[in-house]
């Protein structure tokens, strides 16, 4: 396969890129740097590390990299079965200068403001990472007491003898402190329309006193109400993570939201 040429013209546009093609990079960049195969060059992967955990069959690994080399973000070189994978310096625009990769396509906010953020704005395969917001022992116990009083939520000392070693957030609690980020960050706030409801909630990791939590949301599909033309219908996988970046909810949010009314015309 010939992929080891120029880069594309505006390399790195991880957002424009198909779901599989973004999550086959992030795998690359954690191999790159951490993967079990030794020796080799710095920033390179190679194909036998990746295959073995990303769950892809040979003839769709190949297709997805052929569209990370043709977005500019990867050079193939050699050839099979001795390819080295090699990040190009656009890559390095899509990862911190620890340990993992910033996810593909990662923004910061909306082009608009929520004031003025419609169905339209919210494009499939976006990613954007908002927040933070901190939670207080107090305010997890407060919370617990009312709505979710098991011990290792409101009593100290059975906490700790708890295998959670102390307390921890009821994971009602978690949701409540990811939705306050997503309202604030990622919901319009003139055209909500409210949801049907929320999918495949999990609670991976525990919130602790003093955690501080982001959110990453990515929008999954938006498409057009069949039976309504003033709205549309939003999927976004919600994932909130603390200062650790450990993981603590992951959820699928379906939203409707209102269409941008069209201009007014005027004489």
């Amino acid at each position: 396969m010939n992929v080891s040429g120029e880069a594309a013209e505006n390399p790195g546009s991880l957002q424009t890129l198909p779901i599989a093609a973004r999550k086959l990079f992030s795998m690359i960049v954690r191999q790159a740097r951490s993967g079990p195969i030794r020796p080799k060059p710095e920033g390179v992967a190679v194909p036998a590390e990746i295959l073995e955990s990303c769950g892809l069959d040979v003839e769709e690994f190949y297709g997805l990299l052929n569209i990370l080399a043709e977005a500019g973000l990867i050079r193939v070189l050699n050839s099979y079965p001795f390819e080295e994978i090699q990040l190009t310096p656009e890559a390095a625009a899509y990862t911190n200068h620890e340990t993992h990769p910033i996810q593909a396509g990662m923004l910061r906010e909306f082009s608009v403001p929520p004031d003025q953020r419609f169905f339209e704005d919210y494009i499939p395969g976006r990613v954007y990472e908002f927040g933070a917001i901190t939670v207080t022992e107090a305010e997890i116990v407060d919370f617990a007491a009312r709505f979710d009083p098991q011990s290792f939520h409101v009593d100290p000392v059975k906490a700790a003898e708890s295998p959670f070693g102390g307390i921890i957030a009821s994971g009602w609690h978690t949701i409540g402190l990811a939705m306050r980020l997503l309202i604030e960050h990622f919901l319009t706030h003139v055209a909500s329309l409210g949801s049907p409801g929320v999918d495949e909630i999990r609670w991976p990791s525990p919130v602790r006193p003093g955690d501080r939590l982001r959110i990453r949301t990515t929008i999954l599909d938006a498409r057009p109400s069949r039976s309504k033309a003033d709205r549309g219908i939003v999927r976004t996988r919600v994932e909130a993570l603390n200062q650790k970046d450990e993981l603590v909810i992951r959820m699928i949010t379906v939203s409707f939201l209102g269409r941008r009314p069209p201009p007014v015309e005027t004489d």
